[in-house]
């Protein structure tokens, strides 16, 4: 186990190796490769490489040392560089591709790309780096503020082209900060339909880096697989040193703190303020009463009202007696002055009530302006950051979306500013969004079949692909199709008399295998025309929904039952049924489509999709896409192959995913009623879809 320098107190990488070498054969080369300073005070970042490579060949031993001494070299050249590291990391890219490009330009044996699985992960500083090529295991599990963690496909994320570039390998990059308590786990392939058997995730996020390590590689041991497994573990952790306490700062002697000073201020102040209490000075008799200044506000006016009310009347008796004379039974309290005084004493106080109504309103509109701009401000740095998640995580970036949404929906739009920044804001999320839909329209499909016009909808169903043919069946006449691709010639191969409707059909070893409603089996040799019955053991299916050949073996899925039943191939057909899940938490009795690679697919008519390896459903899902996949017809897969296909009538579209669930297109059309059912062939580029009672030929991406 090795640890990445840090300052004391902040975070580190833990890094550990598994490695379970069992292979009885040498048939490809893994290996993980690690770069970084050595001796005790440790610095720069760390680079991972991580290889697996399909051959054994003296080429692609050479291709490991230019990556392993280029990625050495260029490490330590940019040890120092005082750059960001996505500058750092795109030098060093760009170094790789240059190294491998020089040595492919020299080298006269040719490399299958499609045997090549790479990935440079950089390290340094909470914040990680990674380019590669082709697929390997990874789960990125990243800590919740509630200590629960969220899986990501990292490797997933990363853009990738169809077609190798010999002078960039490796084609685009993506960066991303790592927090505490975040874990990285990436390695070979052959572990990817093991991880919830070795139970990864759940080790890996209750147990210490070291300690799940060691506890997954003596899994492996115990399994005794025969295949090398590797695989590196990436944790952010705390330093183990604590924080330096701040420095004290030390006055020189001879001057005061500066509480000292802040006590002496206030200590003045006070004698200033109670001074006059203390030692009130003598009136001046001499003088009138100076008028308070009314510029000075409200406080000043009435100030000078109060003094005028609290004067001492005349106590003179004699004078007090001649004014009672004066006025003797007419005397008024509302004297001339006092009538001004009240006037003064109403306008003062409806003044001030007027500039109180005045504040508080103010006060009102600032705080909704300020709430208004916080909200707005939000929206705002929450789709620029789902501007950057869009190339790290497309799921991450749709959350992001849908929150940002939800908070431009409850802005008040009522001035015209207001709502043309709200309107450029919906309009930038709305950008990213349609690029997160990867909507891949296409005006006019190329028609390549089709029923008469006046049958109904349905009846053309499950095209396979067989010996440079595409079959499908014909529910209207009973009936199998097969069109040959190079000449676009269609023949049509009609079933026995007395037969049920064809519901499914699989390609076989020398035969298209096609399944009826009413449970039986046929063998249709496409060449010759002819056509015969396959046996198949009897017992628990009820229900013949699809089926696969696969590996030997006949697959058959039972919706009625909720099962897969698997049959061994035998003289004449296929032998006794057996039931292939033994645990599942997905209800099969919606299921609709099957396809198998080395793992076996449902799809449920709900749109959703599950996968399980050896009887048992891992973790499987697809991404979400917009609008929602809610509803699915049909699914195809392919043993080498690295897409999944479905098949959505209801949104009239065809979408396509990775084996990883991450989404690639959508195939739409003006010309689509619903799409019911596809197939592909990578190799060609092409996807055929069923849509009505035609046959549509698209371009694979």
């Amino acid at each position: 186990m090795e640890q990445h320098t840090a300052m004391p107190g902040e975070q580190i990488f833990r890094i550990t190796d598994i490695e379970v070498a069992m292979s009885q054969i040498d048939d490809k080369i893994v290996g993980i490769f690690r770069f970084e300073s050595s001796g005790p005070l440790k610095r720069g970042p760390i680079l991972l490489v991580i290889a697996e490579i399909n051959g054994t060949g003296y080429v692609y031993d050479q291709l490991i040392d230019t990556i392993n001494e280029e990625a050495e070299r260029s490490r330590n050249l940019t040890i120092e560089v005082d750059a960001d590291p996505v500058t750092r990391f795109e030098k060093i890219v760009q170094n790789l591709n240059d190294a491998v490009g020089r040595f492919l330009e020299r080298e006269p044996t040719p490399i299958n790309w499609s045997r090549v699985n790479i990935y440079v992960i950089e390290l340094s500083e909470g914040h990680l780096c990674l380019t590669g090529l082709g697929q390997l295991m990874n789960m990125f599990l990243q800590k919740q503020g509630d200590g629960s963690f969220k899986t990501y496909d990292l490797f997933g994320s990363l853009e990738q082209p169809v077609d190798v570039n010999p002078k960039k390998v490796f084609a685009s990059i993506i960066c991303g900060d790592v927090n505490m308590g975040d874990v990285l786990v990436a390695g070979s392939r052959n572990l990817d339909r093991l991880r919830n058997e070795l139970r990864m995730k759940e080790r890996l996020t209750t147990l210490p880096p070291v300690t799940a390590a060691l506890e997954i590689r003596q899994d492996l041991e115990r399994q005794a697989i025969p295949d090398d497994f590797v695989a590196v573990v990436v944790a952010a952790m705390p330093s183990d040193q604590p924080k330096p306490l701040p420095p004290v700062p030390v006055e020189p002697q001879g001057k005061s703190t500066a509480s000292i000073e802040r006590l002496r201020m206030t200590e003045a102040s006070t004698t200033r303020q109670l001074a006059p209490s203390i030692a009130p000075r003598n009136a001046d008799t001499t003088k009138g009463e100076p008028l308070a200044p009314i510029i000075g506000g409200p406080l000043g006016l009435l100030n000078k009202m109060r003094r005028l009310v609290s004067k001492e009347r005349v106590r003179d008796v004699a004078t007090m007696t001649s004014l009672r004379g004066m006025n003797a039974g007419f005397g008024t309290f509302l004297t001339k002055k006092r009538k001004s005084l009240l006037v003064g004493i109403v306008a003062l106080t409806l003044l001030i009530l007027v500039i109180g109504s005045l504040v508080k309103y103010q006060r009102t509109v600032a705080a909704e302006r300020a709430a208004w701009n916080s909200t707005y401000d939000g929206a705002k740095g929450i789709i620029e950051r789902a501007q950057g998640e869009s190339v790290y995580s497309e799921d991450k970036a749709r959350r992001s979306l849908s929150e940002a949404d939800a908070l431009l929906t409850g802005l008040d739009v009522a001035t015209n500013d207001r709502k043309q920044a709200v309107d450029k804001l919906k309009d930038g999320a709305k950008e990213l969004k349609e690029k997160l839909r990867r909507l891949v329209t296409v005006p006019q499909p190329a028609q390549i079949y089709a029923l008469p016009t006046e049958i109904a909808d349905g009846a053309l169903l499950s095209p396979i692909l067989f010996k440079g043919n595409l079959v499908a069946a014909d529910r209207s006449s009973r009936s199998i199709v097969a069109l040959n691709l190079t000449t676009r010639d269609a023949k049509k191969i009609t079933l026995p008399d007395g037969a049920a409707n064809p519901v499914a059909l699989a390609p076989g070893r020398e035969s298209v295998i096609v399944a009826m409603d009413d449970g039986k089996l046929f063998a249709v040799n496409v060449a010759s025309g002819d056509v015969g019955p396959l046996s198949i053991g009897s017992g628990k299916a009820q229900a013949m929904t699809d089926i696969v050949y696969y590996a030997n073996r006949l697959y058959r899925l039972d919706a009625t039952g909720g099962q897969i039943w698997r049959y061994p191939s035998a003289s004449g057909g296929f032998g006794s049924e057996q039931a292939y899940l033994q645990a599942a938490s997905t209800n099969l009795n919606n299921a609709v489509s099957l396809a198998i690679d080395s793992n076996v697919y449902v799809l449920t008519s709900n749109g959703q999709m599950a996968r399980f390896y050896a009887g048992g459903q891992d973790g499987f899902s697809l991404s979400p896409v917009d609008p929602p996949l809610q509803s699915g017809n049909a699914m195809w897969t392919m043993a080498d192959g690295q897409y999944v296909g479905v098949a959505d009538s209801q949104n009239k579209r065809a979408l396509l995913f990775t084996k990883e669930g991450r989404l690639v297109a959508q195939y739409v059309s003006p010309a689509f009623k619903g799409p019911r059912d596809l197939v592909a062939d990578e190799a060609t580029k092409k996807m055929y879809v069923v849509d009505g009672n035609a046959l549509y030929e698209l371009a694979l991406p």
